[in-house]
């Protein structure tokens, strides 16, 4: 009898002696274990990005809390009368004088919308017109820096000198005039103030470097 030659076989060891419909069904769970594995590791990729995400919520920001240092109590300037800090609760309701004009602090508008037709506290920036004192006192409480004039007459230069003291974005920065005030120029923290007949550079962003974001609910970078 001839002898039967049999064909060459190229299935890998580990398939030898298998059928066809062993060999598909060994492809299938290979198949299915490698999407398993897929799904694993996008869900684990998914939690851990969630866990970053709420974490980043939650946790204040270094940045944040080590820039809030209290009420300057020091530096050379003097520090002015406490007049408070009370909220007037329905923005209406007769309060004591404040011992400032402009003032320091004092019972002050909160909320959206106020009699000066303004939220208190009021967006940060320039003003043409007046702010009552309700409204800027607010501002200070948050840290913010008065910046405040009063012409007799006309005086474009020295508005134009004060308005280059204020960085591009005046984030914290309120600039308004405030007529009867006794000094040309007035400018302001919380509980302190500073006078000049002109306009002094260097004087004023000493007391800028010295009093803002020193208050009661300073909030630095706040933009509002």
């Amino acid at each position: 009898m001839a002898d039967i030659k049999r064909k060459a076989t190229t299935r890998p060891a580990s398939r030898r002696g298998m059928t066809k419909g062993q060999i598909r069904e060994e492809r299938r769970q290979r198949s299915k274990s490698r999407q398993r594995r897929k799904r694993a590791l996008l869900t684990f990729a998914g939690v851990l990005f969630a866990v970053i995400f709420i974490t980043a919520l939650v946790v204040p920001r270094n940045t944040q809390s080590t820039n809030v240092q209290g009420i300057n109590t020091g530096g050379h300037i003097a520090l002015d009368t406490d007049d408070g800090r009370g909220h007037i609760d329905d923005n209406a309701t007769p309060h004591a004088d404040y011992t400032y004009h402009p003032a320091t602090s004092g019972p002050h508008w909160f909320g959206p919308s106020t009699a000066a037709g303004v939220p208190s506290p009021a967006r940060w920036g320039r003003y043409d017109g007046v702010l009552p004192d309700e409204v800027l006192v607010h501002n200070l409480e948050h840290g913010g820096i008065g910046i405040h004039y009063n012409c007799l007459v006309e005086c474009p230069d020295l508005i134009k000198q004060l308005d280059d003291i204020l960085p591009r974005n005046p984030s914290q920065y309120i600039m308004s005039p405030y007529p009867n005030m006794a000094a040309t120029i007035t400018i302001t923290a919380w509980r302190h103030h500073l006078s000049l007949e002109e306009v002094d550079v260097d004087q004023i962003r000493e007391f800028i470097d010295e009093y803002q974001n020193r208050a009661p609910e300073s909030v630095p970078g706040n933009s509002f």
